[in-house]
């Protein structure tokens, strides 16, 4: 079932829930793709067996929590999901049983109960899970101070293992203390698990796991602000970009390539500008002055762009009413709203 749980007499967290107690097989699993699909693709790994799945959604201000149980799935996160809908999170997982194994890029990995995992939500990720259940918190990298990120393990190492440990034992505690939390605890503990996290962050061992990738990621964020920021400017340096990187052309070029490019980011970092603004319901500019704010000159090619993207084009997007902000009533299980406000 699906249920609304916001309480106006309830000073809790904004909260979301989903059950498939009390729904067919097929129902339950179609749920529950429906819940996590703003974060990955999903599918059955026994689809002629019953499946049963839970989810709670806690919103923490800056970061979204997310605690489940799940029968064993398949996991998907490719290259052009991540294109597609512009999410820009890191994902802090724990699985407290259970389990998975598959591949994030081309690596291998293997995730047993209680080993701390980010999941850079811009990257790759294949994995099969167990029959499992998992605490997972969904933070915007704006917010996190390094440019450095595992895409695997975290408790790598001796550093690794002991951070790692903490951080993993600081999720299981907040996990238990999220349904009786009250509204105006929400920013402190997002604040203390966000300097948690940051503490267990170690470039080092990064390093050692990817070789060189930390470098071209720290290099590939640093161009990613340097194009936010000057996304309301018009047109955008391509060697002025290079050179804030210390990069010729062609490394640039190079660097773009498993995102079509240089341009075609550009164009897909407006556009996900220009999306932000029209979910905003306190943003009541018109349309095209959206569509210049973010760099478009030409209003029917921005919306030419945007559908091609999104599938709706910038009216219909406004025109279904504004994505629901926390605290909103909610008939159904609404993930995507959520990430999108704090996007």
């Amino acid at each position: 079932m699906q249920k609304d749980i916001f309480s106006e007499q309830t000073p809790g967290l904004p909260h979301q829930s989903f059950d498939s107690r009390g729904l067919t097989p097929e129902a339950a699993f179609d749920g529950w793709r429906s819940a996590v699909a703003p974060v990955f693709d999903v599918a059955p790994v026994h689809p002629d067996q019953p499946f049963a799945a839970t989810y709670d959604t806690y919103h923490l201000g800056d970061m979204l929590v997310g605690l489940g149980t799940f029968g064993p799935t398949t996991f998907t996160r490719s290259r052009e999901k991540s294109r597609i809908d512009g999410i820009d999170y890191l994902l802090v997982q724990v699985y407290t049983s259970g389990g998975y194994s598959g591949h994030l890029d081309d690596r291998p990995i293997t995730v047993q109960p209680m080993e701390p995992v980010t999941l850079d939500m811009a990257r790759e990720a294949r994995t099969v899970s167990l029959a499992s259940s998992n605490i997972t918190v969904l933070i915007p990298r704006d917010l996190v101070k390094s440019r450095v990120f595992p895409h695997g393990h975290m408790n790598v190492g001796l550093r690794g293992a002991a951070l790692g440990g903490l951080l993993a034992d600081h999720l299981v505690a907040l996990a238990r203390s999220l349904p009786t939390m009250p509204l105006s605890a929400g920013a402190a503990a997002a604040s203390a698990t966000l300097a948690m996290y940051e503490a267990a962050l170690d470039p080092a061992e990064a390093l050692q796991q990817a070789g060189t990738e930390p470098f071209r990621e720290a290099l590939f964020q640093r161009a990613r602000r340097f194009i936010d920021d000057r996304i309301g400017s018009g047109k955008i340096d391509i060697a002025s970009l290079a050179s804030e990187l210390g990069l010729s052309r062609s490394s640039l070029y190079r660097m773009f390539e498993p995102y079509r490019g240089v341009e075609s980011f550009i164009t897909d970092r407006r556009l996900a500008h220009a999306r932000k603004a029209l979910t905003d319901p306190h943003d009541i500019r018109r349309i095209g002055i959206i569509a210049a704010a973010c760099g478009f000159d030409d209003h029917s090619s921005f919306s030419r762009l945007f559908k091609r993207r999104y599938g709706v084009t910038p009216a219909e997007l406004r025109s279904r009413g504004r994505l629901a902000r926390p605290g909103d009533s909610q008939e159904v299980f609404d993930l995507q709203s959520w990430i999108a406000d704090v996007t």
